[in-house]
């Protein structure tokens, strides 16, 4: 089963995602993330058996960790501003880096190697005006629009031609 942690958006949040998309979609070739897809990632695991997902679980419950705020910040690049292959916005918390290094110290046999908090955009196949995208970029002003993280999501992900669809496995609430 392919896998991954997530945290979901709130509504408001998700409607302001898909505004910034809609304003850069005339300069982007790209494959922008459906709006019922946008979620913050806090952990990749790719393909796991089902005997791992069993593990995984049993060892996410035990995770003690309080609800926090979470607000909408900055936009960026991966990797980087000179090789654009993913457009994304930052979710600015460090209580999202705490919650990451707990579920790692939790999961020691599945480790990442680092965790950027962020929500995908669009994977960038070109740009059409580089200098023009990188004005507009600097002129889209971001709501912050903060919001409360209550739990994580480990959701399995199926690949199809139309794009991923995403279920829910199991649901961690926080305190």
């Amino acid at each position: 089963m392919r896998c991954f942690l997530s945290i979901e958006l709130s509504n408001e949040t998700i409607n302001e995602l898909v505004r910034i998309q809609k304003e850069l979609g005339p300069f982007l070739n790209a494959k922008f993330v459906e709006p019922e897809n946008l979620h913050l990632a806090l952990k990749f695991f790719g393909e796991v058996d089902e005997k791992d997902v069993k593990d995984i679980v049993k060892n996410l419950r035990e995770i003690k960790f309080p609800k926090f705020s979470v607000f909408l910040g900055k936009m960026g690049f991966f990797p980087n501003e000179a090789l654009m292959r993913v457009l994304w916005v930052g979710l600015e918390s460090e209580k999202v880096h705490e919650l990451y290094n707990q579920i790692e110290d939790n999961l020691v046999a599945f480790k990442d190697s680092g965790f950027e908090s962020h929500v995908t955009l669009a994977r960038i196949k070109s740009i059409k005006n580089k200098g023009e995208f990188l004005k507009k970029i600097q002129e889209i002003n971001i709501k912050p629009l903060p919001f409360e993280i209550k739990d994580f999501v480990l959701k399995k992900s199926t690949l199809t031609e139309k794009g991923p669809i995403y279920e829910d496995v199991e649901r961690f609430n926080l305190i």
